[in-house]
């Protein structure tokens, strides 16, 4: 497999818990909080990017402080998995939106984007973040324990490790 980035922003910690799951699963990664930066992004062939959902659907104020340069940047070649945490109870107007912010930015840059999952399962009421009843990636709902994280996660990886070749 070739390289795998993981690049997250947390503010609560949940999006943390989730990426630990993944690259607990995945195994040889690097793992970036972006609040250290972006700069590394570019040398990775395979992308993860992690955010939480704020306010009305934005991005985590970690990523918020770094998007331009993410949309700055050439996809080209590179294959992109997208994660959103959310919390349907409380935000289900639009959950795991942050997901439609990476996906902006990405994918007219190049960007292959992988690992789309359905939307069966969960409750919200809207989100940008779903194309064709499949939400972007992996979403991750704030209400979920562990045990539904990692299976979720494994569910998702399951999809993506195929294209992370």
């Amino acid at each position: 497999m070739k390289t795998v980035g993981i690049f997250y922003g947390t503010t609560g910690g949940k999006t943390k818990e989730v990426i630990d799951i993944v690259a607990a699963k995945l195994g040889d990664v690097k793992v970036i909080d972006v609040a250290n930066g972006i700069g590394e992004l570019s040398s990775f062939d395979n992308i993860i990017l992690a955010s939480p959902t704020y306010g009305m659907g934005d991005l985590q104020d970690d990523w918020a402080g770094c998007y331009d340069e993410l949309t700055g940047m050439d996809f080209s070649g590179k294959v992109v998995a997208l994660i959103g945490v959310g919390d349907a109870a409380i935000f289900g107007g639009n959950y795991v939106e942050a997901m439609k912010h990476f996906y902006d930015a990405v994918s007219p840059k190049g960007a292959k984007i992988v690992g789309a999952m359905s939307t069966d399962g969960y409750s919200f009421e809207a989100s940008e973040a779903v194309v064709d009843d499949k939400f972007m990636g992996l979403a991750i709902d704030a209400a979920f324990d562990e045990g539904e994280m990692t299976e979720k996660v494994e569910e998702w990886l399951a999809k993506i490790k195929p294209e992370f070749v």
